[in-house]
């Protein structure tokens, strides 16, 4: 597609992590936005930005089809992310029943580029030493992860409509890093690293994203990329061991000494999940977070590099950048809690 301004650009999801980093972009790059979300008013972050809000919910065809209308360009980016089993029916309605009446809508509204977030959950996990990419096929059945099943449902479904004739491509980011981020447990992560209270951690690797890196890459998928095709957006490809090595480095601090077993970690997240919301508590750990940090989940971005002109930043460079974010956010985390165990 090639680049035109401004167009009308639809943002599911927009009040997310990538949305809100996304959004600002587009406007001040001169195009019209319009989000969807399920609030009437517009996202708080958003609130000094010219654009358009429809209120609505991707689960519902009626809402998709009034959104989508009268757009150039839509980036899907609405999803529930979740790894606990009692979200499982609520994911499927989301990521795969919500994308495919975001495609349909497109279709019948001859939308000229559909932008899909999706994820490398999506992509399944390569053998022991090797790196991923985007040819890579899904490994993952059966094993009631229910995130990455539900992720990479949507992919096929954008796969049955790109062979319908609609413009698609697909970007798939690794755990996202950065400002704007509201998942707690990286929160919590960021904060024990900076005191050197990890003694352990797992044995298995992530593929990291900055989040300017996937903003960007979103950005230049306006006029770059091939329909059809999926772009591994990771910055870098890490042992947990390794990860702790560069947070213990930025923050002065002691890095992790010991490698937890995985059947210990799944045996830990298993209970978590099962009693803890017995004690009216939720914890970030659950099953199958346990089982997926066993293993080293990497993914080559060449692809991206290539074609999105996508640029890998340092992991160093990202925590030493989002310290200060992480490191308020779990100050401001730990007075709500003490703030409401002394008032419960």
């Amino acid at each position: 597609m090639e680049s035109q301004s401004p167009l009308k650009i639809l943002v599911t999801g927009a009040s997310g992590f990538i949305g809100t980093s996304l959004v600002p972009k587009l406007v001040a790059a001169g195009h019209h936005v319009r989000t969807m979300g399920r609030s009437n008013s517009v996202p708080k972050a958003f609130q000094n930005l010219i654009l358009e809000h429809k209120r609505g919910d991707v689960t519902n065809p009626e809402h998709v089809q009034e959104a989508v209308s009268g757009c150039d360009v839509v980036y899907h980016l609405a999803g529930l992310v979740s790894y606990k089993k009692r979200d499982m029916a609520r994911q499927y309605a989301v990521n795969v029943l919500g994308t495919r009446n975001i495609l349909d809508a497109c279709l019948r509204n001859n939308i000229k580029r559909v932008i899909h977030t999706s994820s490398v959950a999506a992509m399944g996990i390569p053998k022991e030493g090797e790196l991923g990419d985007e040819e890579f096929e899904y490994n993952l059945h059966g094993l009631g992860l229910s995130y990455c099943d539900t992720k990479h449902e949507a992919e096929l479904e954008v796969n049955s409509f790109v062979r319908q004739g609609l413009p698609v491509i697909m970007l798939n980011p690794g755990i996202i890093f950065g400002e704007g981020d509201t998942h707690p447990h990286h929160h919590v992560i960021f904060g024990a690293m900076a005191k050197g209270w990890a003694l352990g951690v797992p044995p298995g690797g992530v593929p990291f994203s900055d989040i300017n890196d996937v903003v960007d890459a979103h950005v230049n998928a306006l006029a770059q990329g091939r329909t059809g095709e999926r772009y591994v957006l990771v910055s870098a490809n890490l042992t947990m061991r390794e990860a702790g090595t560069i947070f213990s480095k930025v923050f002065g601090t002691r890095a992790p000494v010991l490698e937890i077993p995985g059947p210990i970690i799944v045996g830990l997240g298993t209970f978590v999940e099962a009693t803890f919301p017995l004690l009216g508590l939720t914890p970030a750990l659950s099953r199958q977070v346990a089982w997926l940090s066993q293993h080293k989940i990497f993914f080559s971005s060449k692809k991206a590099e290539e074609e999105l002109d996508f640029h890998p930043t340092p992991f160093s460079e990202t925590i030493k950048r989002t310290s200060p974010y992480y490191l308020k956010k779990a100050k401001a985390n730990g007075k709500d809690a003490a703030h409401l165990s002394t008032n419960h």
